[in-house]
């Protein structure tokens, strides 16, 4: 009964959907400069007309500007949390420090600000930003906290590549939401029944008749798109998820997962006065995707399955001085070298092996507290990651790009050869290879994530975390990780912290915010060889949990204090 009563919500809002006429879909408002504004806060939007829905939004009601950035220039982020409870803001895509990262471990309470400054160190590609907070991602994501980030470089400027923002370079995200009888949005990913365009339903863009540039983001929760023209006209892709490809990628399908992007360029020069259909192709989607049909009987959306138009494109005149072209190279994309590196292990598994709701990262679920394994900054690193559960996972990795080595044992098609940073892995042992170096930035005591960007899988643990150290200079050994013991804890102003140092010298303890503010550097001086047990006072600490790191020259212990 519970399973026929949604089945008859989802069909009543799908058919509600098809009976309201064509939006204009809206252009977001970008931001720029060194110094940039955003609030976070809840609001009520007319996605359906006259129906007021509750959303949240970033410097309005749903969805939030798009930030265009520079390549090398510093910018500073002033993040205003007005929603009445915890986020955190994750600048998904950007080569940051996990301390400017916004993953779960740096939250922004209701009525703060929190204020990272970072260079941007990325190629010119399409980012987003979204919140992270663990266990809430989902429903922040859905409601409608996000926004693009485009990045802009002296390499991508010297191409003939169209670049007039919301005329001929036009951003657009696709999410699929569920709604209810009353037009609200359902935290129900299982059965989403209606698809949006920069938030709007059966949206229609006008475009002109010549080259146009499509920046595609998926900002869904769930489902996989299948992007194709109803004529199947042919399309071209420049650049995926983090930067340019070599060449342009003629195609008449593009998938893309969960937190995916990429950019396209259509040939409009000959379709003045035309109209044109773009659709998702559900049932071109191989088995066990969502969106597409799924395996063993698992349960299917209203949607899935099915092909629909999810866009509308009315092409109008051109403008001055078009762009009619598509170059025939981009740029030089350089892959890491396997010599060296480092390999990993990552496992996805479900619980029972058929369940399509319980996934697991390494026969594990997240835990704030439990880093999965340590590198080094400059380290090159090859994961092998493997999927034995019954459907595909989008696979997302914090702070940085990587290449996509092989996909089920094979090289991945041209349009996955450029920088990534979500990766599908394929269902019933399928496999992915990539490579990935953390050049930029270390950090002993805060993680980078690595996650399913289905977001109810990882709201639900499957997600894991691992620490960049420091990179170690000249022919030193490369520093040994440590976990501290801290008693009491939880406590109150005395601890002892014990450390087994390895020589008589001096360390230095740090201790973090749980948000990842340096509060305290103090130098531990008269220390002898073996187990240490050290006496620290932080009388006058607030009520609440911090990093504690003692680092000596060939170790770093870390552990989490509690304050009563």
């Amino acid at each position: 009964m519970k399973l026929l009563l949604k089945f008859l919500v989802c069909g009543f809002a799908a058919m509600a959907v098809s009976a309201y006429g064509q939006t204009p879909v809206p252009i977001p408002p970008t931001l720029s400069g060194n110094t940039i504004d955003l609030t976070v806060q809840n609001g009520m939007t007319e996605i359906y007309p006259g129906i007021a829905t509750h959303t949240i939004g970033y410097n309005g009601s749903f969805l939030g500007p798009t930030i265009v950035l520079d390549a090398g220039q510093q910018v500073t982020l002033n993040v205003h949390n007005q929603l009445g409870d915890t986020t955190t803001v994750h600048w998904h895509g950007l080569n940051v420090s996990p301390a400017n990262d916004g993953s779960p471990h740096v939250i922004i309470k209701a009525g703060e600000t929190w204020s990272p400054t970072f260079p941007i160190l990325d190629k010119a590609a399409t980012y987003w930003y979204h919140p992270h907070p663990h266990g809430k991602t989902m429903q922040q994501v859905l409601l409608g906290a996000a926004g693009f980030i485009i990045v802009r470089d002296a390499e991508e400027a010297t191409l003939n590549l169209p670049r007039t923002y919301g005329v001929d370079d036009v951003p657009l995200v696709f999410q699929f939401k569920t709604f209810d009888a009353q037009k609200q949005i359902v935290m129900d990913d299982e059965a989403d029944n209606a698809v949006l365009v920069n938030g709007v339903v059966d949206g229609v863009v006008n475009s002109p008749a010549q080259m146009v540039r499509y920046r595609l983001l998926n900002g869904s929760s769930h489902r996989f798109f299948n992007f194709g023209f109803a004529n199947n006209k042919q399309f071209h892709q420049i650049a995926s998820d983090a930067g340019l490809l070599d060449a342009p990628v003629s195609m008449t399908r593009l998938t893309l997962a969960p937190g995916e992007r990429a950019e396209i360029l259509v040939d409009l020069s000959s379709e003045q006065g035309n109209t044109l259909t773009l659709k998702s192709f559900g049932t071109e989607l191989p088995q066990g995707f969502p969106g597409g049909t799924m395996m063993m009987g698992g349960m299917e959306g209203p949607l899935d399955n099915t092909d629909f138009t999810v866009l509308t494109i009315n092409v109008g005149a051109p403008t001055a001085n078009p762009v009619t072209t598509v170059p025939t190279a981009l740029t030089i994309n350089e892959v890491l070298s396997q010599n060296g590196a480092t390999s990993r292990q990552i496992g996805f598994t479900a619980q029972p092996m058929m369940s399509m709701t319980n996934f697991f990262i390494n026969n594990k679920k997240f835990d704030m507290e439990q880093v999965e394994f340590t590198t080094e900054q400059g380290r090159v690193e090859v994961w092998n990651i493997t999927n034995q559960t019954m459907m595909a996972h989008p696979f997302h990795i914090h702070g940085n790009h990587f290449y996509v080595l092989q996909v089920n044992g094979a090289t991945p098609p041209p349009n996955q050869r450029g920088r990534k940073d979500v990766v599908t892995v394929p269902p019933m042992n399928g496999s992915v290879k990539l490579i990935t170096k953390y050049e930029n930035y270390g950090d002993p005591v805060l993680p980078y994530m690595f996650h399913c960007h289905i977001l109810s899988h990882e709201d639900g643990g499957m997600m894991g975390q691992f620490i960049v150290n420091p990179a170690v200079s000249g022919t030193e050994e490369p520093i040994q990780q440590g976990t501290l013991t801290i008693s009491p804890n939880p406590g109150k102003g005395s601890f002892i912290i014990e450390a087994d140092l390895p020589q008589a010298a001096e360390a230095v303890l740090t201790l973090h915010s749980f948000d990842g503010r340096l509060l305290e550097t103090r130098k531990l001086e008269g220390l002898t060889p073996g187990v240490q047990q050290i006496p620290v006072d932080f009388t006058g600490l607030a009520a609440g949990w911090y990093w504690l790191t003692v680092r000596s020259r060939e170790r770093v212990f870390s552990g989490k204090v509690v304050v009563e």
